[in-house]
């Protein structure tokens, strides 16, 4: 995502995929309930309740299901086709989400990819 509009330093706005890209990952990084006085109880994910636990098979199946959950959420968002979880080569405490994600204005199914530091 290039957030950068022009040299002048302002901020572009994020257009088309980038756009729920953007939403996406925005709404995995802030913590359920975090919204709540704003009258958005329901926005954000539960990911951040793994921070500190061990980087195993049980751990990256509630990953898995707390990031399907969020995005699921999202009005944009037509069906989660995939989630997968893999390991980054070199880091430890650091999963690889992969989530394929139809939506609903576009027939080809969109790859999101995040990164979850579970330490």
């Amino acid at each position: 995502l290039d957030l950068l509009g022009d040299a002048g330093g302002d901020l572009a706005l994020a257009h088309g995929n980038d756009n729920i890209a953007q939403a996406l990952v925005l709404r995995l990084r802030v913590r359920k309930g975090e919204l709540a006085r704003l009258g958005w109880a329901e926005y954000g994910s539960r990911l951040h309740e793994l921070i500190g636990e061990p980087n195993n098979t049980r751990t990256h199946v509630k990953l898995m299901a707390f990031a399907r959950a969020a995005v699921e959420q999202d009005p944009r968002v037509r069906e989660v086709k995939a989630v997968e979880t893999t390991l980054l080569p070199g880091e430890r405490d650091v999963v690889r989400i992969l989530i394929e994600v139809e939506l609903i204005s576009t027939p080809n199914p969109q790859n999101l990819v995040f990164d979850m530091k579970l330490a």
